[in-house]
């Protein structure tokens, strides 16, 4: 899937996400059309799919035996962002690019994060005291602030770390 991905990520760099076909992608990565239909569902979730979601879920709700709710979620994405970064990265910058630039895969992009947004809170309603209002709430400021940290890292090509913008904002929030 990764393959199929990051040929999908460069086509569409190089000649347009609305130039590219599935059926293009597919050959290229020498797998049939139906087979990356069956694994991303999209042409959009070719650039939103990654394997990243039921790790940093797990990892969460680790955290949260000992840590408020934002400081697990905090925690959590810079300690998978630490153990991926080095080898992840281009190709994660890369679709934090075309997810800013494509609005099909901008709105894809958003669906995406309110099943995230969705995860966390039923996660914080179960999981601490937090009652199902404050739950939401909460699950909401982790995903606005994974946001804001997702579209500065693009905007900044990548300049500065993504794991240091989450963990900049996560603190500010907490701090200001």
């Amino acid at each position: 899937m990764k393959r199929v991905q990051e040929e999908a990520v460069t086509r569409f760099l190089a000649e347009g996400f609305d130039s590219v076909t599935v059926e293009q992608i597919a050959e290229a990565a020498d797998v049939s059309a139906m087979s990356v239909y069956r694994w991303f569902g999209t042409k959009e979730g070719l650039v939103i799919w990654d394997e990243f979601d039921p790790p940093i879920l797990e990892a969460i709700g680790r955290r949260l035996a000992d840590q408020s709710p934002l400081e697990a979620v905090r925690h959590a994405f810079v300690e998978l962002l630490d153990e991926v970064y080095d080898r992840e990265r281009d190709i994660a910058l890369a679709r934090a690019q075309l997810i800013y630039r494509e609005p099909a895969i901008l709105a894809a992009a958003d669906q995406n994060l309110r099943h995230l947004r969705s995860a966390l809170t039923d996660m914080f309603a179960a999981d601490t005291d937090l009652d199902p209002f404050r739950a939401e709430t909460t699950a909401a400021i982790a995903t606005a602030l994974l946001e804001v940290a997702i579209g500065a890292w693009q905007r900044l090509d990548g300049t500065r770390p993504l794991r240091e913008l989450i963990a900049e904002l996560f603190d500010g929030h907490r701090h200001g």
